[in-house]
This record gives structure tokens, sequence and C-alpha cells, in this order.
């Protein structure tokens, strides 16, 4: 077998663990162990994440990650609230996860949902000073962006906080 099977064998397999992956997947996998991920915290290991993948992931997810830890540095969130924030982001600076994160195009989808969990979790607490003060720091970071990026995450919160305030 030569290199060139054996680079298609491993993208083949590759693809085969993805897909399965990606069936297994739950949300409730990430949220009902939110404490495992706590130890991965912190502020400068957060900043350093981002400042290694921040470009390359884009809007879509480090809008989200903004919005979490702004919220996290609020004082009108709770003990509880905060062990969430601090337990997702935590699984999102863990470099392997239920999808390893170097994985092309889906390494981060465990990421965006336990982002998008959490921040559905906490849409009631997000304020538009916050959205504000992460949409600046994602065009210091990136520059320009795709707005629907944005708008979409923003859809996320808004339909949460409807369905929240029944």
């Amino acid at each position: 077998m030569g290199l060139l099977d054996n680079i298609k064998k491993g993208i083949a397999d590759t693809s085969q663990k993805v897909s399965n992956a990606v069936k297994e997947f739950k949300v409730e996998d990430i949220t009902s162990n939110l404490k495992v991920y706590e130890k991965y915290f912190s502020e400068s290991n957060l900043w350093e994440k981002i400042g290694k993948v921040g470009k390359t992931i884009g809007a879509t997810i480090l809008y989200p990650v903004l919005l979490l830890f702004n919220l996290f540095k609020s004082n009108d969130v709770n003990l509880k609230e905060k062990t969430m924030i601090i337990g997702t982001l935590g699984y999102f600076i863990l470099p392997v996860d239920l999808l390893p994160d170097a994985l092309v195009g889906v390494g981060y989808t465990d990421d965006i949902a336990a982002l998008t969990a959490t921040l559905t979790a906490l849409a009631s607490c997000l304020n538009a000073d916050m959205q504000s003060a992460s949409k600046q720091q994602l065009k210091n970071m990136l520059g320009e962006y795709d707005e629907r990026a944005v708008d979409s995450v923003s859809e996320i919160i808004s339909q949460a906080n409807k369905a929240i305030n029944k």
C-alpha cells in the first residue's frame, strides 16, 4: 500500500469516526459534566486559546465565547450560573474533547453545542451592554467579520428569552 493509499485510508477512517461521534453526540453529555471541565478554565488559558484559534474559528464561535466571558465577569450572575460558564469555557479551552478541535470542519461542533446550550440557559442574564461589548471585542480581534454569524447567535438568545419569559 502506497503513501497515497495510506492517506486516503486515514481520511476515510477519520471521517467515519467523526460521523459516528456526531450521530452519538448529545448536548447533555457536555452540560451534565461541566464540573469536569472547570479545572481547565482560567482567564489566561481562555485568552491563550482565543489567541491561537480566534481568526480560524471566526465570529460564529468566538462571539458566544466572548458573550459568556463577559457574562462571567458580570456581578449580576450568581454562583451556579458562573459555574456553568466556567465549565463551558473550560470545555472550549480543552483541545481534546468529544470531537477533537483539530478535526477540520467538525472539530468545534461540540464546542458550539456547549456554548449554545449555556447561552440558551442563561439568555435572560444577557443584556444589550454585554452584547455590544462582545461585538466590540470581536471587531478588535477579527477586524471585519460576517455580521450574520453574530445575528444568528443573537437570534438564538432572543428566542430563548422569549421562551423563558412565556
